[in-house]
């Protein structure tokens, strides 16, 4: 299997692609790459930074000693998504590359209960870790500052607000999905039962709601469960970014 687009490790241990890498082997114009990564990555209500992305600084040489430029590592699973929303057959042709060596990583021996077990260990001791150095970091933080004079301010996190993208009349909703994913698997020749799947996969990420979870009915399907549950905009919303976000 060729390689498309260099995949790497991070310092977590997760799988990630260099975002100029992936925006080259789309086709996208060089000169709009700011403008793109911006819209599609930076300021991507449906991207977490951390989770989704994280932001290189990289120093290139040049005559003058070197001059930084911005790259991004993004998750394999996010790169996938972009290659989807690109809605070029360059951008379909990756996100298959992709899904390949998905399938292909799943297909590799499982590991044993014990090792399995190691493995969790090893994670976890890391996180434990890093959460103590965290807090170490905040104390001396908090320390320097009391010396100082200073009252030291905890600021609380934030969560991230969403859009709701609701038309008009609510009883529109389910026809606009059906046509917009309609539209996306003629264009693309994709199932529809995989879209939908991944669209409510998106709305567990951006929203914690498992709409397998909901109980159905006897003859309801999933959207009709969403739809009497009252989550029919959320899964709009999630149709809209998703199929209409990137350019």
């Amino acid at each position: 299997m060729n390689e498309l687009i260099q995949i790497t490790t991070n310092e977590q241990g997760s799988s990630v692609v260099s975002a100029r890498e992936l925006y080259e082997s789309l086709g996208f114009d060089v000169s709009q790459w700011a403008r793109w990564s911006k819209k599609n990555i930076v300021t991507n209500p449906f991207a977490l930074q951390g989770v989704d992305w994280q932001q290189l600084d990289i120093v290139s040489k040049t005559s003058e000693g070197g001059r930084p430029s911005v790259d991004y590592a993004l998750s394999t699973d996010f790169a996938e998504r972009l290659c989807m929303l690109a809605r070029t057959e360059k951008g379909e042709e990756v996100r298959r590359w992709f899904q390949a060596i998905k399938n292909k990583a799943m297909q590799a021996p499982a590991l044993s209960s014990t090792e399995n077990l190691l493995l969790q260990l090893a994670q976890q001791q890391t996180q434990l870790l890093t959460n103590q150095q965290n807090q170490l970091d905040q104390l001396r933080s908090d320390m320097g500052k009391i010396q100082a004079g200073v009252r030291p301010i905890r600021t609380r996190s934030t969560q991230l607000s969403l859009p709701h993208m609701r038309p008009g009349k609510d009883e529109g909703l389910r026809q606009l999905i059906n046509q917009r994913v309609n539209e996306y698997c003629e264009r693309f020749g994709v199932e529809q039962g995989e879209t939908y799947r991944y669209l409510y996969q998106r709305m567990q990420a951006v929203f914690g709601l498992n709409v397998y979870q909901l109980v159905r009915r006897n003859t309801e399907s999933l959207i009709d469960a969403v739809e009497r549950y009252g989550h029919l905009h959320r899964l709009y919303s999630v149709v809209k970014a998703e199929i209409d976000f990137v350019e």
